[in-house]
């Protein structure tokens, strides 16, 4: 120990704690309300829902003190051991037997496990581990988003990308398509440290490319003058192509000679990459993607009409939030979002906010949008003062997380995002998150009650 239990104990952030406790008290008052069956009313009831989830907080708890009592300097050694043993169990639930299509739980008795949900830890854990010792170079890399930069990216940090890779990978052969996009948040990370920051407009024009992809793919139209029909996806390419011919020509008449040779080189690199990604999102769309999950994301993007109903989770789920009015119906007088109506499927898990919502309202629900909030500027504040790289990165990679799991599951209720099964942080139900998320502010937790003394 770099100094006695009293005085970690007395930097321990208690604010940070005491909005773990209340997220995870409203989570369990909500999952009760959602779920609740008068033959069992019982709180602590084994064979509900909300007993389960009483249990998982209470394991969850038991690991904290653990992890509070032990030095912050085992939990660093530890991070690679730890990213391994869960990649290794990334790789064994291959082997099970799959549930609803999927190969992500490993069963005991009438509990689940779900290894992607705890592999969150173990790579937040190696990616700090790994970029608190090599830190970003002092020379950036080329500004230009072409191959040459993507291969030098690659090549300087392939480290890292071996790190978010493996488990990205191992996820999506499960599949497992909503975790496999929770992984995209470390991104934020690596721009906050300064690796490559021109990433995420790669990644934002990616973004871009890969949905008028998935809009037009499997349309088609009339070439002008030539009268040849076209798939969608020929007309993205011939339309980069245009592009990349527009770009030529304003090079070539406003650029200086000798400044060219690069912006050639950096176009003719862009449009390579671009026509490649454009194939990759279709080849991926149809090989990892289930038949539900693609009708949710052509519903999402307008694609689809919805006459036999392929759309009713996010329908329901938007009419039972409407249904609460401003002030809200009162706690279990919920009347489409509860156990007995049924009207809202999943309503204890993707759509626990939906119960929440009817339950309170809008005033409810702008309350537990704006703690969120101020939950993860907490956990950003709590990195910014940190004198150790390790738990600074480590900090940004649980905002991170915790940032994208409230944004999907608050968008899929309302319509704005693609049902792809992420839970509400601390307040869903589900053993694995609870366990997840818990594990998460713990270690921060006790990592910067350690910010004094540790400078590394």
């Amino acid at each position: 120990m770099r100094g006695g239990n009293d005085k970690i104990w007395a930097d321990v952030d208690w604010v940070l704690v005491g909005m773990y406790f209340l997220v995870v008290v409203l989570g369990v008052s909500n999952v009760y309300s959602s779920v609740y069956n008068p033959e069992k009313p019982g709180l602590f009831n084994l064979e509900t829902e909300h007993g389960k989830q009483i249990m998982w907080i209470g394991i969850a708890l038991f690991i904290g003190v653990i992890i509070m009592i032990v030095d912050g300097s085992l939990i660093r050694k530890l991070s690679f051991w730890a990213y391994g043993v869960l990649v290794l169990l990334l790789v064994l639930v291959l082997f099970t037997e799959p549930i609803n299509g999927a190969k992500s739980w490993f069963g005991i008795g009438s509990f689940g496990i779900q290894p992607s949900e705890v592999a969150k830890v173990g790579v937040c854990l190696a990616l700090s581990a790994h970029l608190a010792e090599n830190p970003p170079p002092k020379t950036p890399l080329t500004p230009r988003i072409s191959i040459s930069y993507l291969m030098a990216l690659v090549t300087q940090n392939w480290k890292t990308v071996t790190i978010l890779a493996i488990p990205s990978l191992l996820v999506l052969l499960q599949p497992d398509a909503g975790t496999f996009i929770i992984f995209t948040s470390f991104i934020l990370v690596l721009y906050r440290e300064g690796y490559a920051g021109n990433v995420l407009l790669f990644l934002l024009v990616a973004v871009i490319i890969a949905v008028i992809t998935l809009i037009v793919a499997d349309s088609s139209f009339m070439l002008p003058l030539l009268k040849i029909k076209m798939g969608g996806k020929f007309g993205i390419v011939l339309a980069l192509l245009f592009i990349g011919l527009a770009f030529y020509l304003l090079i070539r008449n406003f650029v200086l000679k000798r400044n060219r040779g690069g912006l050639y080189r950096a176009l003719v690199g862009s449009i390579i990459v671009s026509i490649l990604f454009v194939n990759f999102v279709e080849w991926g769309y149809g090989t990892f993607l289930d038949d539900h999950q693609k009708e949710r994301i052509e519903l999402l993007l307008g694609k689809m009409e919805d006459p036999d109903g392929k759309g009713y989770n996010v329908n329901r789920a938007k009419a039972a939030i409407g249904s609460g009015g401003f002030a809200g119906k009162g706690y279990q007088k919920a009347t489409l979002a509860n156990a007995s109506q049924k009207h809202v499927p999943m309503q204890s898990t993707d759509f626990i906010f939906c119960t929440w919502s009817e339950e309170r309202g809008f005033l409810g629900s702008a309350f537990l949008v704006i703690f969120y909030c101020v939950l993860l500027i907490k956990i950003v504040s709590v990195a910014e003062r940190q004198r150790s790289r390790y738990t600074r990165i480590f900090a940004y990679c649980v905002a991170g997380i915790f940032f994208y799991h409230v944004m999907i599951n608050v968008g899929m209720g309302i319509g704005l995002a693609p049902v792809i099964g992420i839970p509400l942080p601390l307040f869903s139900y589900g053993g694995s998150s609870v366990l997840t998320f818990s594990l998460l502010l713990f270690i921060l937790i006790k990592l910067d009650s350690e910010r004094k003394i540790v400078l590394q």
